[in-house]
C-alpha cells in the first residue's frame, strides 16, 4: 500500500504510529514526522488520528455510553459524513475490545480514568463535589477518596479527606485549592487557600514530609529527592487560560510548548536555554508566544513543517 493512502483507522492501529502519538519511541517520531514532512496535506488526518487514540486512553478502564457519545460528537466535527460511517465501525470495534480486556482490572481497580490530549483543558467533578481542572496531556483517575495525577492538575471546592497520588509524592488534602505538576519525575504543589501535607512517596518515599501554608509552593525532583520551598511567580496562570511568562528560562517555556503543545524543541547551540524571557498569550494559541520569542531573540527560532521548533 502506498504510504499516502493511509486511512484513519489504519493511522490508528499502526503500532508505530500509536508509539509516536505515545512519544514513547524516538524512532517513530522521526518516521512519522518525516512522512508528515512529505504529505502536509494529511495533517487533518493525522490530528483526526490522535484524537481518537486520546479518547481510547481515556476509556482504557472501560468505555461508557456517555464516553461513546462524546466520542461520536467529536468526529461529527473532525470527519466527513462518509469517512465517519467507516470510522465509527472501527471506533466501536475498538472500545468494545478494550472493554473486553480491561473487565478484570475493571473489576479489580474501579478507577475512573480521565485523560486530556495535546492544548486541551478539561474540568471534572469529583464523585465529593468538588472540582479539578486539568491542564494539557494530563491523565487523571480517581476511585473513592483518592486521586492519581500525570501532568498537571488545580482542584478547588470543599474536598473530603482526598488523597492525591503521583509517583513520588502524595498530598493529604482537606477543604483548599491547590495546583499539582506531575511530569518526568518533576513535582511541584502550589497551595491557593487551605491546608495541604505533601509527604515523600514512591521514587521519593525519603524526602519526608511538610505541612504547606497558602501561597507556598513546594518542588520535589527525582534528581535531588529533597523537598524544596520555591518561588511561586506566575505558575498557576494556565487556568485562567492564559500562558503567562515572567522572566522564564526560555528552557522552561520550551517545555512546557512540548508537554502541552506536542511540539518537538531542538537545540542548535545551549547558548539561548538560559536566556529569560517574559511575555504571555491565550492557551489555544501559541502563534502569539512563538512570534514574540522570534522578535526579542531576533529570528533565532524557527517552527517547521513537521511541528519541531528549532532554536538556533
Amino acid at each position: 500500500m502506498d504510504q499516502e493512502q493511509y486511512t484513519v483507522a489504519e493511522l490508528v492501529t499502526n503500532p508505530g504510529f500509536r508509539a509516536w502519538a505515545n512519544q514513547s519511541d524516538e524512532t517513530a517520531r522521526a518516521h512519522w514526522e518525516q512522512w508528515l514532512a512529505a504529505h502536509p496535506e494529511r495533517r487533518s488526518d493525522v490530528d483526526t488520528a490522535f484524537t481518537l487514540l486520546s479518547v481510547l486512553k481515556e476509556n482504557e478502564n472501560g468505555a461508557s455510553p456517555a464516553d461513546l457519545s462524546e466520542m461520536q460528537e467529536r468526529f461529527d466535527q473532525a470527519l466527513g459524513r462518509r469517512r465517519r460511517i467507516a470510522l465509527y465501525r472501527w471506533t466501536a470495534a475498538a472500545a468494545s475490545l478494550l472493554l473486553l480486556i480491561s473487565t478484570g482490572l475493571y473489576f479489580a481497580d474501579k478507577r475512573t480514568t480521565i485523560h486530556t490530549g495535546i492544548a486541551m483543558t478539561k474540568e471534572v467533578t469529583l464523585p465529593d463535589g468538588s472540582k479539578v481542572l486539568l491542564n494539557a496531556n494530563t491523565t487523571l483517575q480517581y476511585k473513592g477518596h483518592d486521586v492519581w495525577v500525570e501532568g498537571e492538575a488545580y482542584f478547588s471546592g470543599e474536598h473530603h479527606d482526598l488523597k492525591v497520588h503521583t509517583d513520588g509524592m502524595n498530598v493529604a488534602v482537606l477543604g483548599t485549592a491547590f495546583n499539582i505538576y506531575n511530569r518526568k519525575q518533576h513535582i511541584e504543589v502550589l497551595l491557593e487557600s487551605g491546608k495541604v501535607n505533601v509527604s515523600g512517596a514512591g521514587w521519593g518515599a525519603n524526602a519526608g514530609s511538610v505541612d504547606m501554608t497558602p501561597g507556598e509552593m513546594i518542588r520535589l525532583d527525582a534528581g535531588k529527592k529533597k523537598m524544596e520551598r520555591i518561588n511561586p511567580e506566575t505558575f498557576n496562570s494556565w487556568k485562567s487560560g492564559r500562558l503567562i511568562f515572567k522572566n522564564t528560562p526560555l528552557y522552561k517555556v520550551a517545555t512546557i510548548l512540548e508537554e502541552n503543545y506536542g511540539f518537538h524543541v531542538q537545540w542548535k547551540s545551549t547558548n539561548l536555554q538560559n536566556e529569560r524571557f517574559s511575555g504571555s498569550c491565550p492557551l489555544d494559541n501559541t502563534d502569539i508566544l512563538l512570534a514574540a520569542i522570534r522578535l526579542v531573540y531576533n529570528d533565532q527560532l524557527s517552527v517547521q513543517a513537521n511541528h519541531t521548533i528549532v532554536f538556533e
